[in-house]
């Protein structure tokens, strides 16, 4: 799924943004998009989206993290510009939702016109789209590296949970290891890492049952430190992506036969009672 991705990123032209791509603060770079980035779209959250959009083997990593659990009513938050959304695009029901149009019509333009397929605009934590979505019914809310971004994450558990179908699940990827918090971090707009405990616990307060809380990708610790803590970049270079996307399914096999105990990510598989 999502196999042409890759070739069609790596066709985009280079669009400059005032600067190199180790600007600083001002978040400048080079961003590989053919269309006008809106100011409505940080540059440094594109890139990094069309860049991972690349790491096709990693992202067929996680769907397989989460593949045994997603139901029939899916509900995609903050689906950005489609990296993740065409490995559910099969199910009867896709809901993607996130706070830029612009990210959704890229998302849309990933899946082409389906009847099955909806994007919504809007913030999760809001009341009014909780209540533009809660006709729905979702048995399954999909949410990939995205709770980090949201101040209130406590609120946007809870909207979630409000959405779901009694027994629906919440399928979870979260950046761990609060140590790992630097430049990549705060350039991407996250507003925290996370340990397995205290998540556990925000999830038991949010009134979900917690089925599985695992660790995944052990060798993306050195990668993250090395390039946000000890060289402060904004943006985890190509060629290392290109190096990782092709050691990632060892990387996965080892990781099934020996359940790490640490992890870049935090996967939690949670249900609605």
């Amino acid at each position: 799924m999502d196999g042409d991705t890759g070739a069609e990123n790596r066709a985009f032209a280079k669009v400059m943004l005032d600067g190199g791509e180790q600007s600083g603060p001002a978040r400048r770079g080079w961003v590989s998009v053919a269309i006008r980035v809106p100011e409505t779209i940080d540059p440094v959250g594109i890139e990094t989206l069309l860049r991972m959009a690349d790491v096709a083997t990693y992202n067929d990593w996680v769907y397989r993290q989460i593949r045994p659990f997603l139901g029939e009513r899916v509900l995609e938050v903050g689906s950005g510009i489609g990296n993740m959304t065409p490995y559910y695009a099969d199910r009867p029901l896709l809901v993607c939702v996130d706070l830029l149009a612009e990210s959704l019509e890229l998302a849309r333009q990933k899946v082409g016109a389906r009847e099955n397929v909806a994007f919504v605009q809007g913030d999760i934590c809001a009341d009014a789209t909780v209540e533009t979505l809660g006709h729905y019914r979702f048995d399954t809310a999909v949410m990939l590296n995205v709770l980090e971004h949201i101040p209130d994450d406590a609120r946007a558990l809870a909207c979630i949970h409000r959405l779901l179908a009694p027994g629906g699940r919440l399928l979870l990827l979260v950046p761990a290891e609060r140590y790992l918090y630097g430049s990549l971090d705060r350039a991407l707009g996250h507003h925290r890492r996370y340990e397995r405990r205290p998540l556990r616990g925000l999830l038991v307060r949010s009134g979900y049952t917690v089925e599985k809380l695992h660790y995944m990708n052990v060798p993306g610790i050195l990668g993250w430190f090395v390039n946000g803590r000890i060289l402060r970049r904004e943006l985890l270079p190509r060629p290392q992506l290109a190096l990782f996307n092709a050691l990632a399914p060892l990387f996965e096999r080892v990781e099934a036969a020996l359940p790490p105990p640490r992890g870049q990510s935090l996967v939690a598989i949670c249900r609605k009672p």
